[in-house]
């Protein structure tokens, strides 16, 4: 099937930091979600998939949001209209929030590479097989079906094992979805209960599943990135967060995105 889609970059969204379980063969992008595997590939403002549907391609990439706008009130600030010009197209992704959450807890302390590993052995080791064309892989285990720690372990998780393994014996997916419909405040409340959910995951969790785009997760490479807001000096995770959340508002989590997805290419050529 194929869409028109204006000011959407397929590969700059894809290759973000903020969905992990794909795989990229030629100009095909094969992306994997709890039970699909589908591609996609992109020419100009044409996008070509298949093994999905065209609402989950809308949804899961923000075809439907009001981009422009957006770009047209962060483009305000002179600092980041120059990043806005070098990566437009870049999209908030609107991910399954279970498969999400494992994969920032999947996250701390950790790297893309890494958690794209740990993401992969955790579906191969409790998924059921999926194969499109010549590409294979795996289902991700619903909430509940990760009961084994042992198992969890031998995916290569370390210490995050113990945090996956609680999650899984409190979370369900009816809680999840309750969570879109709570305020941002609330919702991210109620994840940092979950233990491994501190701060920077509940704010992942939020704006790339949970629809909750004033979120600003903060990591190392935003620490940095931000100083120049703070005239060089080191400021406190949560004095950036109040920051970008006074100065973007709701198109606080985009921002964050353009921000961070700038500061890897820049120091991993």
């Amino acid at each position: 099937m194929k869409i028109k889609a204006q000011n959407f970059n397929l590969k700059e969204t894809l290759e973000s930091g903020q969905f992990f379980r794909y795989k990229k063969e030629g100009a095909w992008y094969y992306c994997f979600e709890r039970d699909t595997l589908f591609k996609i590939r992109q020419s100009g403002t044409c996008i070509e998939f298949s093994g999905t549907t065209k609402d989950h391609i809308v949804r899961l990439f923000g075809l439907d949001e009001k981009y422009e706008k957006s770009l047209k009130e962060l483009g305000r600030d002179k600092t980041l209209a120059r990043v806005i010009r070098k990566y437009k197209g870049l999209r908030i992704m609107r991910r399954d929030p279970w498969e999400t959450l494992i994969s920032f807890q999947a996250s701390i302390m950790s790297n893309i590479k890494k958690i794209k590993l740990n993401m992969e052995l955790i579906a191969k080791a409790h998924g059921k097989k999926l194969l499109l064309d010549n590409i294979s892989g795996h289902t991700f285990p619903k909430p509940g079906e990760l009961k084994d720690i042992e198992k969890l372990k031998a995916c290569s998780l370390g210490f995050r094992a113990k945090y996956i393994h609680a999650a899984n014996n409190i979370v369900t997916d009816k809680k999840l979805k309750e969570l879109s419909k709570k305020s941002y405040g609330q919702a991210k409340e109620e994840l940092m209960k979950i233990p491994g959910i501190a701060d920077k995951v509940a704010d992942c969790i939020c704006l790339f599943s949970l629809g909750h785009t004033q979120a600003f997760p903060v990591d190392v490479w935003i620490e940095r990135a931000m100083q120049k807001y703070f005239k060089n000096k080191k400021a406190k995770p949560k004095d950036i967060r109040l920051f970008a959340q006074n100065r973007w508002g709701k198109n606080a989590g985009l921002a964050q995105q353009f921000i961070y997805h700038e500061a890897r290419n820049e120091n991993n050529p």
